[in-house]
């Protein structure tokens, strides 16, 4: 009687009743094995320093935000600031001011490293007074303001007047071509029910109108605000010591 043998785990087979080493048998080929290939490891974070200036000038740039990542820092009074990133790995990092073209830059940190940042200006708006002096200051700055009794500036971007027609008037400042002064004394009962200055404006649509500051009702002072491309700092000078602004 014929009997047919099974082994488990065999890789070949047997003949029926005669156990056959069959030199045939197949060799199983050897899987190739792949290693995962591991991303370079950032190296501990390093802290750089790094100055930002103003590039037509050489000034330094106050209150500049400075980026990478999810970290966001100031520049201080001179300029400068520190930023923590990895060790030995290329990162870009952003530089951010109101005044200037935004501006990124590929930095990779090693101890000793110091950043020099040179920004580029946006454009421009002259002040000139009623004494004869004349200020440049940044567009992105330039603000309108009323100054409340013991307390700071409240500033905008857009100027709070009154039309002749006692309609309200709030152009943004690109929309100015000029504002003519100095602003003077006048009444506009649709405007405010006691004194307030007026002016002359200039837009860039077309046209020349007379603008009331609604803002200084009742005496309150009205300026007008931006950082001094001379000197780096912010100047605010009296729209009753305006004589002329012109805008970009």
């Amino acid at each position: 009687m014929t009997h047919v043998s099974r082994f488990t785990g065999s890789t070949c087979a047997l003949a029926i009743g005669v156990l056959i080493a069959s030199t045939a048998c197949a060799a199983q080929p050897a899987q190739s094995r792949r290693h995962a290939v591991a991303p370079p490891v950032a190296g501990p974070a390093t802290p750089i320093t790094g100055a930002v200036k103003d590039a037509s000038n050489g000034l330094a740039v106050q209150q500049a935000t400075v980026s990478y990542g999810d970290q966001s820092v100031r520049t201080n009074g001179i300029g400068e600031f520190v930023l923590n990133i990895p060790t030995g790995t290329p990162v870009s990092i952003s530089v951010q001011h109101p005044a200037f073209a935004p501006f990124q830059k590929t930095v990779t940190a090693q101890n000793g490293v110091k950043l020099d940042i040179g920004l580029t200006e946006l454009p421009s708006v002259t002040v000139k007074t009623t004494a004869g002096v004349t200020y440049t200051v940044d567009i992105g700055t330039a603000v309108f303001a009323y100054a409340l009794p013991f307390s700071s500036y409240i500033p905008s971007d857009n100027a709070n007047f009154c039309k002749p027609d006692g309609s309200e008037f709030t152009p943004n400042k690109l929309e100015f071509r000029k504002i003519v002064g100095p602003a003077t004394s006048s009444t506009l009962g649709t405007c405010c029910d006691g004194p307030l200055l007026t002016a002359s404006a200039e837009m860039k649509t077309g046209g020349t109108t007379p603008v009331f500051f609604k803002d200084s009702c009742h005496f309150t002072e009205v300026d007008f605000g931006g950082r001094d491309k001379a000197t780096g700092l912010f100047r605010w000078v009296k729209f009753t010591d305006v004589a002329e602004i012109d805008f970009p």
